[in-house]
């Protein structure tokens, strides 16, 4: 069975490689789970975060991720519009993060 979510990830995580490595686990250490999405969800947030506004890319065979602030990410949430992801609940984990820092943020099937 196959899970599909949204992360906050470590970008400054030495086991993660924005550039590439290993493809079948390129993903950066978890800072907040934003929740399960489904497949659609998952689908199109992954085809968001690769889009041109948000310049991500592929990250390993089952994510896709992009390096974002975290004003860029409740940008992207608000984009999104996911309904177990809107409201209150991710804005307040959102909060918690570092203003001008970077993260990658990516869906991830799991």
């Amino acid at each position: 069975m196959s899970f599909y979510n949204l992360y906050v990830g470590d970008a400054s995580d030495p086991k993660f490689n924005w550039e590439g490595g290993d493809f079948s686990y390129n993903i950066p250490k978890i800072l907040l789970d934003l929740g399960g999405i489904g497949l659609t969800g998952c689908v199109e947030a992954r085809i968001l975060l690769e889009s041109d506004k948000y310049g991500g890319k592929v990250l390993d065979w089952g994510s896709s991720g992009a390096r974002l602030t975290k004003a860029r990410i409740i940008e992207f949430l608000h984009d999104i519009h996911r309904p177990l992801i809107t409201g209150c609940q991710w804005l307040v984990r959102v909060q918690t993060l570092e203003e001008d820092r970077d993260y990658i943020l990516f869906a991830c099937e799991q």
